[in-house]
């Protein structure tokens, strides 16, 4: 397919930037704008942060993406009637192999906007100071450093996980894994008994979105790994080595984990468009920003006011092919087609041999060794190209097949 005139800014390299700037590659003059430079695969940054899996494992060079000129910058400022973006580079701090020498502004004649979001703290002193939070590569290595430092220190420690969402089910369920299995066999002189896990979330069950039949599946399994459950309870307050609950108790927190939730993480976007209660981008049933027929917004910082989708990387992804597809015929002149989300359901890891899957549009409750078979399935239709593909199901099912991981703590 030959290459049109046509440009593109995409900015944001997460599922939806990844796949809105594929889809567009071969079409359209392509340029994807991102702080890292390479997308995270967000699903298994909790294996990351557990010691599970690699950093290597879950990052994809956005410049691998071919005909598509990957640019690394930080995205200040957009003007949506121009479909222009100013520029800065990127925090050297969070990506210390970043280049300075990047443009200040850039125009195109579509504009797809793909920010993600950020952890919110939801205002709860020394959160944001004191406790990991779980959204990026960086957050994941900070996590597994951390842990790292605990174990070497030979001495009992607890750790906190604050949101008993997929998220904090996944990193509990996988912190029990290492602790039961990978820390003993890297650190001779630990055992699993020196840690205390707990588990705090303002819903009375773990995964209070999903069936009954899942949450007690959870709740069993989290249970039986020895975690304690502070359910109904809210975290008021974090320092450096505790987590106060609303009900007045003091949890002993040497590592605590936040998983408690995300808001809307988006440059200066002028003129302003109208948000949602939730503060995520409004956009129409085609998935562009009302009044600005060139500019679209994906994933988790945009909802259609009407029915808002939740911020999953199957929703993202299927936006941004969608978004590609849109561009395509608007290129060729022909009206931009409604985005429809199929439906695939809800999961959750719990352990490594324990997941939960609610499929489908009727979100049918799977559980059990066919549930970590679909999981695997989504994942890896989830993952960037074939070859990530392969290697990446490879080592899933080695490591949960044997138990054995030789990436565990460098």
């Amino acid at each position: 397919m030959k290459q049109t005139d046509a440009s593109v800014i995409v900015v944001g390299g997460g599922f939806a930037g990844y796949y809105t700037a594929r889809g567009l590659s071969r079409h359209a003059r392509v340029t994807l704008i991102d702080a890292n430079g390479f997308q995270t695969f967000q699903p298994l940054l909790y294996q990351v942060a557990s010691g599970l899996l690699d950093p290597g494992n879950v990052r994809y060079p956005l410049a691998d993406i071919e005909h598509v000129t990957a640019v690394r910058a930080t995205v200040t400022t957009v003007d949506l009637t121009q479909c222009r973006v100013l520029l800065a580079p990127p925090d050297p701090d969070r990506t210390p192999d970043a280049s300075a020498a990047v443009p200040t502004s850039l125009t195109s004649d579509y504009l797809v906007l793909c920010p993600g979001a950020r952890v919110n703290f939801f205002g709860v002193p020394g959160a944001a100071q004191f406790a990991h939070p779980l959204y990026t590569l960086v957050d994941a290595i900070s996590i597994k450093r951390r842990l790292q430092e605990l174990v070497g220190t030979k001495e009992p420690f607890s750790v906190v996980v604050v949101g008993a969402g997929a998220t904090g089910v996944e990193i509990t369920g996988a912190l029990l894994d290492s602790l039961e299995v990978l820390l003993p066999r890297a650190y001779p002189m630990f055992r699993r008994d020196m840690v205390t896990v707990h588990l705090v979330d303002r819903a009375e069950t773990p995964l209070s979105p999903m069936s009954e039949a899942s949450q007690r599946c959870a709740a069993a399994a989290l249970e039986r790994g020895g975690v304690q459950m502070h359910l109904g309870r809210s975290a008021t307050a974090v320092t450096a080595d505790t987590v106060t609950l609303d009900d007045g108790t003091v949890l002993p927190a040497q590592l605590t984990i936040w998983a408690g939730g995300l808001s809307v993480h988006a440059p200066d976007l002028t003129p302003p468009p109208a948000t949602g209660p939730s503060g995520r981008i409004t956009v129409d049933d085609t998935l562009r920003i009302p009044g600005f027929d060139n500019v679209f917004c994906l994933g988790d910082a945009a909802a259609d006011q009407h029915t808002p989708l939740p911020q999953l990387g199957s929703v993202a992804k299927q936006q941004g092919s969608h978004t590609a597809h849109t561009i395509r015929r608007l290129i060729k002149g022909k009206p931009a087609k409604p985005f429809t989300y199929r439906d695939l359901g809800t999961m959750a890891m719990i352990r490594h041999d324990s997941a939960v899957v609610e499929a489908g549009p009727q979100h049918h409750q799977v559980d059990g060794h066919p549930a970590y078979l679909m999981w695997l399935a989504l994942h890896a239709y989830l993952l960037p190209g074939t070859l990530d593909k392969e290697e990446a199901v490879h080592t899933w099912v080695h490591e949960r097949m044997t138990e054995s991981s030789s990436f565990l703590f460098d």
